[in-house]
């Protein structure tokens, strides 16, 4: 091994990384995603670590890599899991599929952080797939690990593809009885090259997709409180709160703030426990019959009644029971139709929808509208894919005070559109 000692091969081993991004260009996206997987010079995993990251920004492609903004809403900043990342890599041979896209996103984000990430050496398991896994037509996670026999089990999760392109790693050291003179070289460099200076450490604690997935599982749903504080008995005039409701759901959250307008308004309303029940479930009854104004349900309508079932504290049973029922059931006017818009008022999209922009926006020039790319004062509405988001629109519209609604409710609202005359 000539000027490689075993003890420094010793001292090292490979990190291998994955990383979700709000995009393709690091000087502009950022990362929501981290996943680690560390390894001995023989390729056995010895640790991991992942977290979500909150980008400050919008998430970008969720449909690609399945992280929404309600997701990262309370994860840590890349600055806050600076130094614990730092640590993970240090000293280490960096590992990932695409490497130099991985590469380039640590060092952007490093340096957003006031340090810059020193050029480690990098081994890139989609580069060596020529060598070790020869013939094949594709050299992408999902096709390398086929042809490798290593488990992908979830695709675009930064721990499982970090996991994938380990059990890469792991098979192409497997085709060696000893360790390849280029990777012992790797090690070497990696265990001689200086990580300083180190970000400063940060207190945080790592998010996941299963822990927030249990989070909101276990959350008592906000206006639950709300009804066990009323006094029971069934009397009060729902309509101003059904009207009220309806503005407070446009975005499919209820803060604080909220909750206290509600309660003070049922108060003042003389609203009773069981009044207020009947309320919110006429008011999902409301929402299954706008989704079957055109005769079907889509997959985006259904979760979009779930959540406001969630919201309103009714089980999901019963809500796809108030879904099925609203299919034959008479269309009457509502008592609380949403504030109408009106043909030419401005509307920006912002976030990865489930309708294509260019079909959004077609419908919405087609219903009077117009469709502009900035927030101002002169905006109407805000369609956001998500209502956590917080891209630089959807931030400018809660500043301004301009109404921000999810698309499921926008599509809703275009229905109540009055023709220009």
């Amino acid at each position: 091994m000539g000027l490689f000692t075993r003890n420094a091969i010793d001292e090292t081993g490979f990190a291998v990384v994955d990383l979700e991004t709000t995009g393709l260009y690091p000087s502009v996206d950022r990362v929501v995603e981290v996943g680690i997987v560390q390894l001995t010079p023989d390729a056995e995993v010895t640790a991991e670590f992942c977290t979500l990251i909150n980008p400050g920004r919008d998430v970008g492609p969720t449909h690609r890599h399945g992280i929404t903004a309600t997701d990262v809403y309370t994860a840590p900043t890349f600055a806050a899991a600076a130094a614990t990342i730092w640590q993970l890599l240090t000293g280490r041979v960096l590992v990932a599929h695409n490497a130099s896209f991985d590469a380039r996103f640590l060092d952007a984000e490093f340096s957003r952080c006031g340090t810059t990430l020193p050029p480690p050496p990098v081994m890139c398991t989609m580069r060596l797939a020529s060598y070790y896994l020869p013939g094949l037509p594709g050299r992408s996670l999902p096709a390398c690990c086929d042809a490798a026999e290593v488990t992908l089990s979830q695709h675009h999760s930064a721990l499982c593809d970090a996991r994938a392109a380990a059990g890469l790693l792991a098979r192409y050291r497997g085709a060696h009885r000893h360790l390849p003179g280029s990777w012992a070289e790797a090690l070497t460099l990696a265990a001689r090259t200086p990580w300083v200076p180190a970000p400063r450490p940060a207190q945080f604690s790592p998010v996941t997709r299963q822990t927030q997935a249990l989070r909101r599982a276990s959350q008592r749903p906000p206006l639950a409180d709300l009804v066990d504080r009323l006094p029971r008995g069934a009397s009060g005039d729902t309509d101003p709160y059904l009207a009220v409701l309806d503005r407070v759901l446009e975005d499919r959250i209820i803060s604080a703030d909220e909750v206290l307008t509600l309660s003070a308004l049922a108060a003042e309303l003389g609203l009773k426990h069981d009044t207020a029940q009947r309320a919110h479930r006429q008011y999902l009854q409301h929402v299954a019959a706008a989704a079957w104004a055109d005769g079907h349900i889509t997959p985006a309508e259904r979760a979009d009644l779930l959540q406001v079932a969630h919201l309103l504290d009714v089980p999901a049973a019963e809500a796809l029971t108030i879904l099925d029922t609203a299919r034959h059931a008479p269309q009457h006017p509502s008592s609380h139709p949403p504030p109408a818009l009106r043909p030419g008022d401005r509307v920006v999209f912002t976030g990865d929808m489930d309708m294509t922009r260019a079909d959004i926006e077609a419908l919405t020039t087609a219903a009077g509208l117009r469709v502009t790319t900035s927030v101002s004062s002169k905006t109407a509405l805000v369609v956001a894919a998500d209502p956590h988001s917080q891209s630089g629109k959807a931030n400018t519209a809660r500043q301004l005070g301009i109404r921000l609604v999810t698309e499921q409710v926008f599509l809703h609202l275009l229905d109540q559109i009055e023709p220009a005359t």
